[in-house]
């Protein structure tokens, strides 16, 4: 009785270590908003909602951004996402993108011991513990690779710590950790005291600086 009692604990700590390094990144309302601005005017808006059953998470994302020049119409993006986490581990990934007109399907999906993608270029098999590059997961800076969530394309990159700085948000500022991530995929991120994302920036291909701004 004691040796079986001892193999049900482990589990059970086993088990509820790895559900808690896959949620710490989630608000307790399940909800993160940001604006998408683009040299200091908003263009779109970037959302992320969680929704949580014991050890298993799902992510649903919506990014939508519409700029325009004087009115007129320059650019349309539109991106809705569906991640399913189990145990700390991604489970499976199927995303749809509008990008300016050119439509993007992605699936992912658990193959035995690795991931199964079919996307932009074909199938291809990645290893289970990879990281999409949705960003609200912090367990991606202990990487070196991420998969990205519109072609399924795997991108390679080095984790700089910039530092402690205090992030600028509508009614709020609030203490953060700045890391800088370069190479193939590049982004300046910002998580708060409890992982959970709170801002990131890039330059487009355009030379513009864009911002998510946390609303």
């Amino acid at each position: 009785m004691r040796l079986l009692f001892g193999i049900s604990l482990a589990f059970l700590l086993a088990f509820t270590t790895a559900a808690t390094a896959v949620t710490k990144g989630v608000p307790e309302d399940g909800i993160l908003s940001f604006d998408i601005v683009r040299n200091g005017s908003a263009i779109g808006t970037h959302t992320y909602r969680f929704d949580q059953y014991g050890g298993r998470t799902e992510v649903r994302i919506k990014t939508e951004v519409d700029f325009r020049l004087l009115l007129i119409p320059v650019y349309r993006f539109e991106h809705e996402s569906h991640e399913v986490w189990e145990n700390g581990r991604l489970s499976s990934l199927e995303s749809n993108t509008n990008d300016n007109g050119t439509l993007v399907k992605l699936q992912v999906f658990r193959d035995e011991d690795s991931l199964m993608v079919m996307g932009e270029d074909g199938e291809l098999h990645v290893d289970r513990e990879i990281i999409p590059a949705s960003l609200w997961n912090r367990m991606m800076l202990e990487r070196k690779e991420t998969l990205t969530t519109i072609s399924g394309n795997l991108k390679r990159f080095e984790v700089t710590y910039v530092g402690q700085e205090n992030v600028e948000n509508p009614g709020a500022t609030s203490p953060a950790q700045h890391f800088r991530l370069s190479g193939e995929f590049e982004r300046e991120l910002w998580y708060d005291a409890n992982d959970i994302l709170v801002r990131v920036q890039f330059e487009a291909s355009d030379g513009s600086t864009v911002a998510y701004v946390l609303k």
